[in-house]
């Protein structure tokens, strides 16, 4: 990742109070020094480990009653102006600090603003995050016990980043945001800040991408492969939550046009995007895949008094199938096939001290 600019600015407010006050404290950070690195990394690391993240877009249909949106887009005229750059985190904190008061956000406290312009090979991003204090124990040089204060970037109250190259593709879905863990709902003074509508949770476009696959293979007689297709996607949402990144639509397009037949290649091929993203689905363009959902459709665990299972779907079938797996639902039984040599020395050494 290419740090290009980052700020770190504080909201002062206490949980019940009316107002809130953007302290003259920080400002932009010299994206060379060392422990300014440290920082974002730690930063970055702590928001792509979050599975339960939010997605949408600006509301731009009332971009008068959001001053973030048009800072951000005249920020982009010149992205590498330090000077737009502390203009556009300006107008986030002045946005932050009306929110913040708002009646439903009055149990809400503030913290570190941290903001920060970054690239990877394929985007370019800013994260906004809102961190606080954490009392920790170091010892002095007389090796006594003292208390130090330190920034905890491991617990990040608040976050929203925006994936300003697909912004500027037109695609929806450019923002992200953490979750509260009420069933992935956000704190809605944060995402009001800078204008976000149209949520979707990345718990549903999870299983609602699941859905339009399946779906989409039965339009278009795609059928005698569905499941195998599902397998495919879900692999490709696991490879893609393994290695943090998120899932595109445009990725998944790709997969499936693989499996059109030529003689359907005029009609089919390279709609799935559309077809995920409209209703009822409405599976954002891009989103970070969700832990949990891709296990219920990837994996299978089951457990009695005295056994339990758990393996992947894909090794799965039934007698005519040849897989690794076997379910016999005739006799009710489930057959193990090639197993390795390692299984077997372990079964082998357990029925070994059964005897003993």
């Amino acid at each position: 990742m290419e740090l290009k600019h980052l700020a770190i600015r504080e909201l002062v407010k206490e949980a019940e109070e009316e107002t809130a006050q953007i302290s003259d404290k920080g400002g932009v950070m010299d994206i060379h020094n060392g422990m300014v690195k440290n920082l974002f990394e730690s930063l970055l690391s702590a928001f792509e480990r979050r599975s339960s993240l939010t997605h949408g877009s600006f509301n731009q249909e009332n971009e008068e009653g959001y001053p973030f949106i048009s800072a951000f887009e005249k920020f982009l005229v010149n992205e590498d102006s330090p000077e737009g750059f502390e203009t556009l985190t300006d107008a986030g904190m002045s946005q932050l600090a009306a929110a913040i008061t708002s009646p439903s956000a009055r149990a809400a406290s503030g913290g570190y603003v941290i903001f920060s312009v970054y690239g990877s090979d394929r985007y370019d991003y800013m994260l906004v995050a809102l961190v606080r204090d954490k009392s920790s124990i170091a010892l002095n040089p007389a090796l006594q016990p003292t208390e130090v204060i330190e920034v905890n970037l491991e617990q990040l109250h608040q976050a929203a980043r925006i994936n300003i190259t697909t912004f500027k593709q037109g695609k929806d879905s450019y923002l992200s945001f953490i979750g509260s863990k009420q069933k992935g709902d956000i704190t809605h003074y944060f995402s009001n800040a800078f204008g976000c509508t149209d949520v979707t949770p990345s718990r549903k476009s999870t299983s609602e991408l699941i859905k339009a696959t399946r779906d989409f293979c039965k339009q278009n007689d795609l059928g005698d492969k569905k499941e195998e297709v599902v397998e495919d996607v879900v692999s490709y949402l696991e490879r893609q939550r393994s290695e943090k990144q998120t899932a595109n639509l445009s990725d998944i397009e790709n997969l499936f046009d693989a499996y059109i037949p030529p003689e359907q290649a005029e009609t089919a091929s390279g709609t799935f995007g559309n077809f995920a993203n409209g209703g009822p689905y409405n599976v954002s363009h891009e989103f970070q895949p969700h832990t949990s959902t891709i296990n219920r459709f990837a994996k299978v665990k089951a457990k009695s008094d005295s056994w339990q299972l758990d393996f992947t779907k894909k090794a799965l079938g039934d007698t005519r199938s040849g897989k690794d797996i076997v379910f016999d639902e005739e006799n009710g039984t489930l057959t193990l096939n090639r197993l390795p040599t390692k299984v077997m020395d372990q079964i082998r050494a357990a029925l070994e001290q059964q005897d003993d």
